[in-house]
């Protein structure tokens, strides 16, 4: 089953196309669904994908190197859950949220896959709910753009958006830790 135009509408990155447009991507997709657990991203892994998520919750989290009494090893570190609320998820979530939960009526992660080839992902994505989902392939979306060029402009800027807001956020989490390094240094 393939969502509808107006399920499209409701992801930010495609927000901005009539109607018309988004019944283009629709045509394209289609609609799948994961229990709570499941992984829908593996940061590191390379992807020509972006997952738009129409029901449910998802947390991202981040892969680090911590010291622990053995040595060093990787943990995963949350960062933000993200929701739906048109419609909100048929479940509660399987553990209760250590970060901020960002509601919208229906979000895309690996938007980066739209733009580039063999895009890295940047982070895990695991479904914290039921998830209903689709998968738009960078191929697709492509050969849509190509036949619409009217398409482009407005998901390529929503994109752009998001790498932005990526870089500024990750400039700040490098200021905050190299003030923090100082301070231990000074200590």
């Amino acid at each position: 089953m393939n969502p509808t135009p107006e399920q499209i509408s409701k992801i930010n990155h495609f927000s901005k196309l009539p109607i018309d447009m988004c019944a283009k991507i629709a045509s394209v997709v289609t609609i799948d669904k994961c229990q709570a657990k499941e992984q829908l991203l593996t940061e590191g892994e390379t992807g020509d994908t972006m997952v738009l998520v129409f029901q449910g919750q998802v947390e991202v989290s981040k892969s680090m190197m911590v010291k622990a009494a053995s040595g060093f090893t990787t943990s995963r570190k949350s960062i933000i859950r993200l929701e739906t609320t048109d419609p909100p998820p048929e479940e509660d979530p399987i553990s209760d949220a250590t970060v901020a939960v960002v509601q919208l009526p229906a979000f895309g992660i690996g938007e980066f896959s739209l733009v580039l080839d063999d895009a890295i992902r940047t982070a895990h994505v695991v479904a914290t709910t039921a998830v209903q989902y689709g998968i738009l392939k960078l191929d697709d979306f492509s050969k849509i753009v190509e036949e619409n060029p009217a398409i482009g402009g407005p998901v390529y800027f929503e994109v752009a958006k998001a790498a932005v807001n990526n870089l500024a956020t990750a400039s700040q989490d490098i200021s905050n830790l190299t003030q923090a390094f100082f301070f231990s240094l000074t200590r």
